[in-house]
């Protein structure tokens, strides 16, 4: 989604979409590593960082006004006292905060403690991704507005020995640093990306939805409310019951020549499926970007009169549109695309 001209229709919310990655690395022809984000298209733009290579600390960014408010935010936060958070677990309610006071050598820690919601000028205390070429301690902002910290080991002793000696050299840092800004623009990067991939019961619910809703939009409005659907709808408000979801890795089946006839792009069906009690029931099967199939059952068992349709969609996000094909129609497709290849 993130190689479209604009996301969905929001008013004055509007944006065009972004790529959401837990890191994302330009790595340049000398070695190091600087930290991007990936915006519109795509497009890298070094965030404001300082790091240490060796004896020396060196800045980078490509945005001058964001590089500024980054100095002027961090002059800020490293007063007398100052404090480093470790991001919690997904199941920990409570985050660790170490509070950091400065002494004739540095900072030192004082006290430790568990907060629910620490205030914004706080220092994220990040795992650096130890198998990345050209990975410096470092201290950046990211696009959220969060300050993020990275040292080698994630200690904190580390972190306090990193702040110590970023403090003691910002102000001859400034002057340098805003002297080289430039934008970036680089037609082929060399970038290394880790995104964070979401659980498969999130993966599980988010085709279900997807797949109620063109139930929905095909069979009309009154689907909603007949009780056979209740299991399926309580599963992906709450994630209860759990959903029966499994890849689909048909080799010789109808799933190759789907792939061949969608060629890449995002597609759904929705078709009848055999029970063990011998009825039938109803799934979705789904591909991402041309990725990994999956079926998820919608229903064990199809309701009462219930016709179960061969429905097949393809997305264009380009236009914003959902291209319908019936099984007659997907038949001659797939015979189109046997006859050209």
């Amino acid at each position: 989604m993130a190689l479209q001209e604009h996301g969905r229709d929001r008013g004055g919310k509007t944006r065009a979409p972004t790529f959401e990655t837990t890191s994302a690395k330009l790595l340049t022809e000398d070695g190091r590593a600087l930290e991007i984000s990936l915006g519109h298209r795509l497009a890298p733009e070094v965030l404001p960082q300082i790091t240490q290579r060796g004896e020396f600390l060196e800045g980078g960014g490509s945005n001058r006004s964001k590089v500024e408010n980054f100095l002027v935010r961090l002059e800020g936060m490293l007063n007398e006292k100052t404090a480093l958070i470790r991001k919690r677990g997904s199941k920990a309610e409570l985050h660790t905060l170490t509070q950091l006071e400065l002494g004739a050598t540095g900072y030192f820690v004082t006290d430790t403690l568990q907060v629910a919601r620490p205030s914004a000028d706080v220092f994220w205390l990040e795992e650096p991704e130890r198998d990345a070429p050209g990975s410096y301690p470092r201290v950046m902002e990211r696009n959220q507005g969060s300050i993020a910290l990275q040292v080698t080991d994630s200690s904190v002793d580390a972190a306090a020995a990193f702040l110590s000696l970023v403090k003691a050299n910002l102000s001859k840092l400034k002057g340098s640093f805003l002297a080289t800004v430039e934008a970036v623009d680089i037609q082929q990067p060399e970038i290394r990306v880790s995104a964070l991939a979401p659980p498969e019961d999130d993966v599980a619910r988010l085709i279900a939805k997807i797949g109620f809703n063109l139930l929905v939009h095909d069979q009309g409005e009154s689907l909603c409310r007949n009780e056979r659907f209740d299991a399926l709808c309580l599963a992906v408000r709450e994630g209860k019951p759990e959903l029966k979801v499994s890849v689909w890795s048909d080799t010789e089946g109808i799933l190759p020549m789907l792939k061949q006839v969608f060629n890449q792009r995002h597609w759904m069906m929705i078709a009848p499926i055999p029970n063990p009690a011998g009825g039938l029931g109803l799934a979705v099967g789904c591909s991402f970007y041309g990725g990994a199939a999956r079926i998820v059952l919608l229903a064990d068992e199809m309701p009462l009169g219930f016709e179960a349709p061969y429905a097949f969609f393809a997305v264009d996000y380009q236009a914003h549109a959902v291209q319908y094909f019936n099984l007659t129609q997907i038949s001659a497709k797939i015979q189109s695309a046997k006859s050209a290849a």
